[in-house]
C-alpha cells in the first residue's frame, strides 16, 4: 500500500486568483505559492462552482454542482444530499487514511457524520468552534475572529494575538503531525486554511509588508453601477454600505490588510510544504492548492463574495506531482474545482464513483484533452433568486431568475465594465449561452432556497430599482 500516491488538498478561504505573485500581481508577496507553481502546473482560468463558502466546498467534496448535491447556502437547514459521492468516503473505502484538518465548512458534515474522514480537527463555522476554543480559550477566539468589530480592518492594524494561537498556525501544526504519523501512506489529507477570509488581522510582520498609500484602488471605485442587477446596487448601498463605510483611505487600508492576510496564509503554506519535503513525501504526493472562492476587494465598489465577477469566482489552482503535472507549466484552459475529484481518482488509479460531474485535469495538463466548447459554471442561491454563470474563453453570461441578465466580452473587456446583454450586436451570443446555462440546470425548489434577508430584499427598499439601470 505504501507506494500508492498520497493526496494533499490545501484549500484557503476567499483568496482571489490575481492576489499572488505567480499570477502576476505586482505587489502581493507569495513566495511559497510561487515556489509551488514552479514545481507543478498553474491553472490560469480556474473557477469555483459557487462564490460562497458552503456550496463551493460541498461541490469540491462531492464533484457535483451545487444544484445536484443540494448545497445551496451557508445554512444547515438546507438539505445536502447524503447519497452524493463524497470524496473522503471514496478514499477511505479504497484503504486510504483520511484526514480533514482545519476549515471544511461543508453543511453535510456534523459531529455524527464524518464524510469519510478518519481524523477531523479544528473546525471553523461548521460544525462548531469548540476544538479551537479548547486550545486557545474563548477570549483569544474572539480576538482572532473580529478583533473588536471591524472585520475589514479599515485602520490596517496587526492582530492582538500571539501567532502560535492563530487558527491557521494550529491547523498547520496538526497537519504536520498527521503527515508524520501516516507518512508510510497512502493518505488523503484535506487541509483548510482560514485566511485570507475576514477578519483581516494578521501578525504585524505581514502588515508591515504593505503601505496603504501605495495601494491602487480599482478605476471604478465609488462609481454608481449602471445596467446591472438591482440586487447588486442594493448590496453595495444598503446591505454592505460600501460607500458609507469606506472612504478611499479606508479602502486602501482594508486592501493592504487583505494583502497582509494573503501573505500570512502563504507563510503557513510554506511551513506545511517544508514538512512535506522534510518527510520525503514530495515525489509520491499529489499536492493541490486552491481557494473556495475569491473576494471582490472593491472591484465595482463591492466587497465580499456572492457575485459572478472574476474577483469572486476566479480562484488560484496549482497542482504538483512529478508524473502527472509538468513543472513550471502554465495552463490557460477553462477548468473548474469540481474537476479535482475525478483528477484525484485518475492519479490514484481508481475508478470514478457514479455521479461525478467534472472532468479529470490530467489530460488537460498534458495538452491531450479535447477542450473545444470547454466552459465553467458557477451558481448562487442565497437571495432566493437563482443565479447561474457560464464562463467560456470569449464570454461570461449570467442568468438571474428575477433580474436582468449579464454578458461580458472577456477578451476585450476583462474587467467586466460593460454589460452587453441588451446590445443587439450580441443577441446571438446571449441566446447560445443562455441555452447552455439552462440545459442541465435543475433549479432547486423555492422551499430549498432559504433567503437570509427575505425574498428579493432589494425590492421596495432604498437603493432598489433605478431608471438608469
Amino acid at each position: 500500500m505504501g507506494d500508492r500516491i498520497n493526496i494533499l488538498l490545501i484549500i484557503s478561504d476567499q483568496h482571489r486568483r490575481d492576489a499572488a505573485g505567480c499570477y502576476g500581481h505586482p505587489m502581493v508577496r507569495t513566495p511559497n505559492l510561487d515556489r509551488l507553481a514552479s514545481m507543478g502546473t498553474q491553472f490560469n482560468r480556474a473557477y469555483c462552482q459557487s462564490p460562497l463558502c458552503g456550496p463551493s466546498r460541498a461541490s469540491i467534496q462531492t464533484g457535483q454542482y451545487p444544484h445536484t448535491c443540494r448545497a445551496l447556502d451557508n445554512n444547515e437547514k438546507v438539505p445536502v444530499r447524503v447519497d452524493a459521492p463524497w470524496m473522503g468516503e471514496t478514499f477511505r473505502r479504497a484503504g486510504y487514511v483520511t484526514g480533514a484538518i482545519g476549515k471544511m465548512h461543508v453543511m453535510g458534515e456534523t459531529p455524527e457524520r464524518d464524510l469519510g474522514y478518519d481524523e477531523r480537527r479544528l473546525r471553523f463555522y461548521t460544525y462548531d468552534l469548540q476544538d479551537y476554543i479548547d486550545v486557545v480559550g474563548e477570549e483569544n477566539k474572539d480576538r482572532y475572529m473580529n478583533n473588536g468589530v471591524d472585520i475589514y480592518n479599515r485602520e490596517n492594524k496587526p492582530v492582538d494575538l500571539a501567532e502560535e494561537l492563530m487558527f491557521d498556525a494550529l491547523v498547520v501544526e496538526r497537519s504536520k503531525q498527521f503527515l508524520n504519523e501516516h507518512r508510510d501512506g497512502p493518505f488523503f489529507l484535506c487541509m483548510g486554511l482560514e485566511k485570507p477570509h475576514p477578519a483581516w488581522w494578521a501578525p504585524s510582520e505581514f502588515h508591515d509588508m504593505y503601505k496603504p498609500e501605495d495601494i491602487d484602488l480599482p478605476d471604478d471605485f465609488g462609481q454608481k453601477p449602471v445596467n446591472v442587477p438591482e440586487s447588486q446596487h442594493w448590496r453595495m448601498v444598503v446591505k454592505d454600505k460600501v460607500l458609507e463605510r469606506f472612504s478611499e483611505p479606508a479602502a486602501r487600508n482594508a486592501t493592504a490588510a487583505y494583502y497582509a492576510n494573503v501573505s500570512y496564509m502563504d507563510h503557513n503554506l510554506g511551513q506545511l510544504l517544508s514538512a512535506v519535503a522534510d518527510l520525503g513525501l514530495m515525489d509520491n504526493t499529489l499536492i493541490v492548492y486552491t481557494s473556495d472562492h475569491g473576494e471582490m476587494l472593491f472591484d465595482h465598489t463591492l466587497i465580499q463574495k456572492g457575485y459572478m465577477y472574476e474577483g469572486a469566482v476566479a480562484v488560484p489552482l496549482i497542482c504538483v506531482h512529478p508524473e502527472h503535472f509538468p513543472a513550471g507549466a502554465q495552463c490557460d484552459e477553462i477548468v473548474q474545482l469540481l474537476d479535482l475529484f475525478p483528477t484525484f481518482m485518475d492519479a490514484a488509479g481508481m475508478e470514478h464513483p457514479e455521479g461525478l460531474e467534472g472532468e479529470s485535469l490530467l489530460p488537460v495538463a498534458r495538452g491531450e484533452a479535447d477542450t473545444e466548447g470547454r466552459a465553467a459554471f458557477s451558481e448562487f442561491y442565497t437571495w432566493g433568486s437563482p443565479w447561474r454563470m457560464i464562463r467560456t474563453p470569449e464570454f461570461k453570461y449570467v442568468h438571474q431568475d428575477t433580474e436582468i441578465p449579464q454578458l461580458y466580452d472577456m477578451v476585450n473587456d476583462p474587467c467586466e465594465t460593460a454589460n452587453l446583454a441588451t446590445d443587439a450586436g450580441f443577441k446571438a451570443a446571449c441566446a447560445e449561452l443562455h441555452e447552455r446555462v439552462m440545459a442541465d440546470w435543475e433549479i432547486p425548489p423555492q422551499e430549498e432556497m432559504i433567503p437570509r434577508h427575505g425574498m428579493y430584499p432589494w425590492r421596495g427598499k432604498p437603493g432598489g430599482r433605478d431608471p438608469e439601470r
